[in-house]
């Protein structure tokens, strides 16, 4: 029986066996829901093709109930459309997505939480846009679903996943962590690449406040996946170039755990700080109110 606690725990199997990050990842949780690998593998097709549906069906016509949301999606596809992207089509195409999903999100639409419903358009917007710009097979989009999921699962045991315990650091960063780590592996990177593409960009992100306007995952929420996406990105291609992160995997994520415990409760989901209290904001409520 295969089992991982840490990201060290999956290199170390993946060297020992001489196994991809995928593979260790794929065997553990079919060993532990008692499951067929080729019916895990299944589960996690499923998964991804959910995805892209709820990428399909993007609807730039909503508007979120409290009006707050809607519409900027489509208006990074024209502008993107329009040949006026700074980052490039890959970058441009992936922030594009993971405002559309978070924006289905905020309008009730059916999503992926990956890890959580604040962060659902990060892994799907890298993920999603790669395939689209590197015509890659479905079965290896599949595979990197695998290495976001271990690396999910390690930093959702070791430090938290959730904005209401560790900020917004545990939601849209761990997704950027997660979304980088299988990007770096999409780009043939191996296991200890993998990992360094996870720490830098959970490093990025430390110390990200949980501060929803209204208390609803709308504003500053959506836009944050956005740069969640972009950090993914950045953050695999310094992995793939060599660099690798003087902080150590592992101790990334206890860092983000601490801090997290450290953050006040106004910052952490509870809408009583940080651009919650701003004056705009103010004014927002006084508006749905």
């Amino acid at each position: 029986m295969i089992s991982y606690h840490s990201i060290e725990d999956i290199v170390d199997l993946c060297n020992e066996n001489n196994m991809s990050f995928w593979q260790v990842i794929l065997r553990a949780d079919a060993s532990e829901r008692m499951a067929a690998e080729d019916a895990s593998f299944a589960t996690m097709r499923d998964m991804y093709r959910a995805m892209k549906r709820a990428d399909a069906e993007y609807d730039k016509t909503l508007k979120s109930p409290s009006g707050l949301s809607g519409g900027d999606g489509e208006k990074m596809r024209k502008y993107n459309k329009d040949g006026k992207n700074l980052c490039g089509p890959f970058m441009g195409l992936a922030m594009e997505k993971a405002i559309k999903m978070g924006e289905s999100n905020a309008c009730m639409k059916r999503i992926v939480a990956a890890p959580t419903a604040g962060s659902c358009g990060v892994i799907p917007a890298v993920f999603l846009a790669y395939e689209e710009c590197f015509n890659v097979p479905e079965d290896k989009m599949v595979k990197a679903m695998f290495v976001s999921a271990g690396v999910g699962a390690v930093i959702a045991e070791n430090a938290s996943i959730a904005g209401a315990s560790g900020g917004c650091q545990a939601e849209i960063g761990s997704a950027s962590a997660m979304a980088a780590a299988g990007l770096a592996y999409l780009e043939g990177g191996d296991a200890e690449c993998i990992s360094h593409a996870m720490a830098f960009a959970l490093k990025n992100m430390l110390g990200l406040t949980c501060d929803p306007v209204c208390g609803l995952v709308e504003v500053p929420c959506i836009k944050r996946n956005s740069a969640g996406a972009v950090n993914a990105i950045s953050s695999a291609q310094m992995a793939m170039a060599g660099i690798r992160s003087a902080i150590t995997p592992d101790e990334v994520i206890d860092s983000m755990r601490r801090i997290g415990n450290e953050l006040p409760t106004c910052l952490k989901e509870t809408g009583e700080g940080g651009l919650a209290v701003t004056p705009s904001a103010l004014k927002i409520k006084e508006r749905l109110n």
